[in-house]
């Protein structure tokens, strides 16, 4: 296991260059058992039902409207290890329904904390439905913890009704207990689920599954996740063994069925005989459910370069049973490592951090984001040891394959520092302390043509660690290779400075003329039993070349407006965000091209509009919206 330790050197960063410097590096140390994930994998009294109200920082004087950016509430949990963890698959979203999912624990209000909600939206992000589907309800008594979700849509289906709201995480009794896997329609139908407890090990029975919660995703007609079977001494990991969950979905039972299968990484040893490597592999499903990958960090013994911590890729083509080393990661065949490693490690040689998160394009190719450092010794006793640019958390790179091999590309600098338990804003100075990190996570259209990075980063003028955080979006085109801007989409807003445990979905909408970026923020609790807010962030949607949206007359009439519920039994909600403005024509066609409404509308900015079609026959109808700068026509249906 890495030693996480850090240095500093003064250089900079321009247009993806590093320039060169003689900053001089300084050593700090930290143990050599947790990295990030481990140690923010905290836990909450089994019994805690705290209700504090909802504490927000104090909002920066020099706000200005946003006028894109807005935010839609979408439910609140009883405390912040809802989201703990950007690895849990906290907001998904699906192109063929238009459906936006976000799973998260009950308000310990209403419902038990250890209910899991799957609240959703099927107007693009405007409004939440957080009440039809309850995906764990304490079933056979065991209480649900950190919770991942993902949409399953069968093939060819493109009604969100007939979708299925699919979740996991760790289960508690009195103590951890396993884990469960759940699935049920959004229409809140065909309920079911499964338990993968730790009692199921006994003689081998099955593998051991320790909070199954990590990269959930759907693909093919599957589901999948992982969680682990790894060994310690109390001080370091002697043991690393990754336990995959796969969910084959069942349409004779209209539910899923579970396969644990695990793997273990060909780590080399260190000086104690563990492995010498990152605990949590980044993982990536194909969209075929059987292709994919493992993505560890470690030394590698097939390696070139056998002294420094470098990507071990593992490859399934059977739907994750069965896991193939490929060849040997080879950093020197990749440009902007060897830069980064001239320029910033004495030894001359990059020390990557653990995987972030992971993709695969339009081109059947791997992407996985991490920090690349460079690093500082290369003494088999000492190679834990990495160094840093002063000022910064890091730089994080997407490395991917290519038809020769494999290439590697900087993303952006992460300047703010993680907080930790002196400098954190949720119970600082005590036991009870929860921190983060940049939550740096990954998304792709669903066609894997566009790949679109997020995270969160505090301006340095306010302080140099990261608790007050914007957050930032990039878009890569992967056809022209051509990397767009950096996006600080909340910097001047009024979210400025203050946007927490943000979740990016795994699906970008691709609506034809721009794309609509789909995250999450939740608000910050300053004690860390109590309760947080879920909010959906509206406005998001990029161009062709990955710059924001900001007006009404550069964006799709579309973008700005959204009807619901469809199918309606009566009124028709017609919603505008606040880049709408201007006056607007409602017109609703039947199927023969008959106009049996027409209603004007003077809009202003975000409001919802209701329209009558009680008196409508039941059937489907056309209902155009229109002003100066275009239309757009949605088919509405009336029961």
């Amino acid at each position: 296991m890495k030693k996480v330790l850090f240095l500093g050197a003064a250089m900079l960063i321009s247009a993806g260059i590093m320039a060169q410097s003689t900053g001089e590096r300084t050593l700090v140390g930290a143990s050599n058992k947790y990295e990030k994930v481990q140690k923010l994998n905290r836990t909450e009294s089994v019994n805690q039902q705290v209700s504090n109200p909802v504490n927000r920082p104090v909002q920066k004087l020099n706000n200005k409207a946003a006028l894109a950016i807005t935010k839609t509430y979408i439910g609140t949990s009883a405390n912040v290890f809802s989201v703990l963890l950007p690895e849990q698959a906290g907001l998904a979203a699906n192109e063929a329904t238009g459906l936006i999912q976000m799973t998260h624990r009950a308000n310990g209000v209403d419902f038990s904390s250890g209910y899991i909600h799957a609240a959703f939206s099927t107007d693009g992000g405007f409004s939440f439905n957080d009440s039809t589907v309850m995906v764990w309800e304490n079933n056979d008594s065991y209480i649900a913890r950190y919770p991942s979700g993902v949409i399953y849509n069968p093939t060819g289906n493109t009604t969100p009704a007939n979708a299925y709201a699919v979740s996991a995480g760790p289960v508690i009794v009195s103590t951890w207990a396993g884990g469960y896997f759940s699935s049920e329609t959004f229409a809140g139908t065909n309920f079911a689920y499964d338990l993968s407890l730790f009692t199921d090990t006994v003689g081998g029975a099955q593998p051991y599954n320790y909070m199954p919660r990590m990269h959930m995703q759907a693909r093919g007609n599957k589901v999948f996740l992982y969680g682990d079977a790894n060994t310690d001494d109390g001080t370091n990991y002697t043991g690393i063994n990754t336990t995959i969950n796969i969910g084959t979905f069942n349409a004779g039972t209209n539910s899923f069925d579970w396969t644990l299968a695990t793997h273990t990484p060909t780590y080399l040893a260190d000086g104690l005989g563990n492995p010498d490597g990152y605990v949590y592999p980044g993982f990536a499903m194909d969209d075929d459910g059987l292709n994919g990958y493992l993505i560890y960090i470690g030394r590698n013994g097939d390696a070139i370069d056998q002294l420094t911590y470098q990507p071990l890729v593992y490859k399934t083509t059977d739907g994750g049973l069965t896991w193939t080393e490929q060849a040997a990661f080879n950093w020197t065949t990749c440009p902007a490592i060897q830069t980064l490693a001239t320029d910033l490690s004495p030894v001359g040689r990059p020390m990557f951090s653990t995987v972030k998160d992971a993709t695969i394009d339009a081109d059947g190719y791997l992407h996985f984001s991490s920090y690349i450092h460079g690093a500082y010794s290369d003494n088999v006793d000492s190679l834990g040891y990495y160094s840093v640019y002063t000022g910064m958390q890091g730089i994080i790179f997407d490395t991917y394959q290519t038809a020769t091999g494999w290439a590697s590309m900087i993303v952006d600098t992460v300047f703010a520092t993680d907080p930790d338990d002196a400098t954190t804003l949720i119970d600082a100075g005590t036991a009870d302390y929860v921190a983060w990190d940049e939550r740096f996570q990954m998304s792709r259209t669903d066609d894997g043509s566009k790949i679109v990075y997020a995270w969160m980063d505090t301006d340095p003028i306010l302080t140099d660690v990261n608790i007050y955080p914007d957050i930032m979006v990039k878009m890569y085109d992967v056809a022209t290779g051509v990397m767009g801007p950096k996006i600080n989409l909340t910097a001047g807003t009024a979210y400025d400075a203050m946007n927490y445990w943000m979740y990016l979905a795994d699906i970008t909408f691709d609506k034809g003329s721009y794309y609509q970026v789909n995250m999450s923020t939740s608000t910050l609790n300053m004690a860390s039993g109590g309760p947080v807010d879920h909010e959906y962030i509206n406005g998001v949607y990029l161009d062709e070349t990955g710059n924001l949206y900001t007006g009404i007359n550069d964006l799709p009439l579309d973008a700005a407006i959204s009807m619901y519920p469809n199918p309606t039994s009566g009124d028709l909600n017609i919603s505008f965000n606040n880049l709408a403005a201007g006056n607007y024509n409602v017109v609703v066609y039947n199927t023969i091209g008959g106009v049996v409404i027409n209603q004007n509308m003077d809009v202003n900015g975000a409001v919802v509009r209701t329209i009558n079609m009680n008196e409508l026959p039941t059937g489907i109808y056309m209902v155009q919206v229109s002003n100066e700068n275009g239309a757009t026509t949605k088919k509405v249906i009336k029961n």
